[in-house]
């Protein structure tokens, strides 16, 4: 002890470790290091095991308690998915719709992430519990059948109105209505 002799090598390379991510959070703000990441790639590597282990509950509960104290993320994926969605939420909020364009310039990535949930659950490759959260913002899983029906009750209201649905191209306030009828009827 007196020379500074290691007994327990796994334990104290393990430490280290630790102090190397917590100067790794110090600097980027998380904890997050990627086994891509050219300076850190051992430093990544050892974040994944740390994964790997708590998965398979082979990692020790005071390594677990530590990682926990510097906010360590368990499943970055769900993680990140989680911000996607309240990103997703304060967009609607801004918006009152959840419809994201993939051609919105300053939403690119989440009009993307909206599409990519709208595929996934069309392959059922979507869990439930996120169909779920979707749902429970009002999200719309089929764009054209949303779009068709909005525009059906846009004729219905035209129809309770004027009493007939004869839409003029020449009506200034309904001319996406009359180009939508002319629409169905080149469909039919």
């Amino acid at each position: 002890n007196s020379i500074g002799f290691i007994w327990d090598l796994c334990g104290h390379s393990w430490n280290e470790k630790f102090d190397q991510l917590c100067a790794f959070k110090g600097q980027s703000g998380h904890c997050n290091v990627s086994r891509n990441d050219e300076r850190n790639k051992s430093l990544g590597k050892w974040v994944s095991t740390q994964r790997v282990s708590y998965k398979k509950n082979t990692l020790r509960s005071d390594r677990i308690q530590q990682l926990n104290s510097i906010g360590f993320v368990w499943d970055p994926q769900h993680q990140s998915w989680n911000e996607k969605f309240k990103q997703l939420c304060a967009y609607k909020a801004q918006n009152g719709h959840s419809n994201v364009s993939r051609n919105d310039e300053r939403n690119e990535f989440l009009g993307r992430w909206v599409n990519k949930q709208r595929g996934l659950q069309k392959r059922n490759a979507l869990s439930s519990d996120r169909i779920q959260q979707l749902n429970s913002i009002g999200f719309i899983w089929d764009l054209c059948g949303h779009s068709w029906n909005e525009k059906f009750d846009q004729l219905c209201a035209f129809k309770a109105q004027s009493g007939h649905c004869c839409v003029s191209q020449n009506d200034v306030q309904n001319t996406s209505l009359a180009a939508w009828i002319r629409q169905q009827r080149v469909s039919y």
